[in-house]
């Protein structure tokens, strides 16, 4: 078994022997310095990517929220069917599960839909979020000026919305958006008092905006158009104290459907923000992992041109092999040797292609924020680092087995006598 000190000493041969003929090094390490390069690139963008896709996902959704929602329709025989009997929550459901979970932290309505904004001429379709006054808790935004609607406005059924900062910026161009606090616009011609605007985000697209308004589920009626079955279908969600409480949120709130309709399953359904943010990330994981193989053949290259070298070197010094053998160097000393050579050639371009790996993952993230507008941004975790070196160490010991064999078994004599 060799020493730490053989190791060291076979490590300074290789290099040296790197040094003699710096073209064909410098060639074979081309082939894993590119392969290890576009390895680190592609890891630091794609897990910028997921980065910024869990960010979206915790954006408009909490993996610590539990929805219960009535289950509108159902695949049956290879189509869709309208669900006629599902359930329509009210105040009154949301009123029981408060007071029957106790588990969870708050319980709100939610009814989504789009209608025009409008104020003094400007008008905008947006978004509008209808619920109670806690829908506050749930979102991942705060109200930078003004304040949010109370339980006795949503329950009086009082005319008041909250607008989102970009919507109250287009309605008031030439003004603070904040100084729409006060004013009464028009949502589907039904006039209505804001009194309150939320702070911006850092995810917010200047230049394709997202519009949004906020106002109590009561206000269902005048601000959304009816839809075609007649019948508005809101839902119901519950927010756990953690994500460890999520599950067992989960099994009281389906508990609590049973209890109520019979085989619920088919006319309602309960669903977790945690469920749509690992769907996200096992998404970019495959495509991590399917762009990463086909990266990894790059470095499958850079192990045949490690193997070339080491051929041609090993026919080179012959003589030199047989000399060491002559003075008591054994085939395991001249295997680790060529062994050694093999691993410093390809940790050599490992090192130079986290290097270049990096600045490519840089200039790809820029180029995205430049063209997309989407604030992604490269990330070289430890992990990836380690998956590199480790992977181009590998390939120098599996490529630099054959021409170190090759080497360990030259009888010395032979070698001696070679020319």
């Amino acid at each position: 078994m060799p020493t730490i000190e053989t190791l060291l000493a076979n490590l300074r041969v290789g290099v040296d022997a790197m040094r003699i003929h710096p073209l064909r090094t410098m060639l074979s390490v081309l082939g894993i310095m590119i392969g290890c390069a576009a390895l680190v690139a592609t890891m630091a963008v794609s897990d910028g990517m997921m980065g910024f896709a869990r960010v979206q996902v915790l954006r408009e959704t909490s993996v610590q929220v539990v929805s219960i929602g009535p289950r509108t329709s159902i695949y049956r025989d290879g189509q869709w069917v309208p669900v006629r009997d599902h359930p329509i929550f009210s105040v009154d459901d949301a009123r029981a599960l408060r007071e029957q979970i106790p588990a969870a932290m708050a319980v709100t309505m939610v009814l989504s839909g789009r209608s025009t904004a409008r104020y003094r001429g400007a008008q905008h379709r947006a978004s509008v979020v209808l619920g109670n006054a806690s829908l506050l808790d749930f979102g991942k935004h705060e109200v930078g000026a003004g304040r949010f609607f109370n339980e006795a406005e949503a329950e009086r059924r009082q005319p008041v919305v909250v607008l989102n900062f970009a919507l109250a910026r287009e309605l008031a161009p030439m003004r603070d958006p904040y100084a729409m606090v006060g004013q009464e616009i028009h949502v589907r011609d039904r006039v209505r008092r804001v009194i309150g605007v939320m702070s911006p985000t850092e995810l917010e697209d200047v230049e394709n905006p997202s519009f949004a308004l906020y106002a109590p589920i009561a206000s269902a009626h005048a601000l959304l158009d009816p839809p075609p079955s007649g019948r508005f279908a809101p839902t119901i969600q519950l927010l756990a104290p953690s994500v460890e409480s999520v599950d067992a949120l989960k099994d009281a709130a389906s508990d609590w459907l049973s209890r109520r309709y019979g085989r619920w399953q088919e006319r309602a359904h309960v669903t977790v923000g945690r469920e749509q943010l690992r769907q996200v990330e096992q998404g970019f994981l495959l495509m991590k992992l399917f762009v990463g193989a086909l990266v990894g053949v790059s470095l499958l290259v850079g192990g045949v041109g490690i193997m070339n070298v080491l051929l041609a070197s090993v026919a080179e010094r012959t003589r030199e092999i047989g000399i060491r053998k002559s003075v008591g160097a054994r085939r395991g000393d001249i295997y680790a040797q060529f062994l050694t050579e093999s691993v410093a050639i390809a940790l050599t371009g490992a090192a130079a292609g986290l290097v270049i790996g990096t600045l490519i993952a840089a200039g790809v993230t820029a180029l995205f924020r430049a063209l997309v507008h989407v604030p992604i941004q490269p990330v070289l975790s430890l992990g990836s680092v380690v998956i590199a070196v480790v992977a181009s160490s590998l390939v120098g010991l599996v490529f630099g087995t054959y021409p170190a064999r090759a080497a360990a078994g030259l009888p010395p004599v032979a070698a001696i006598a070679h020319e």
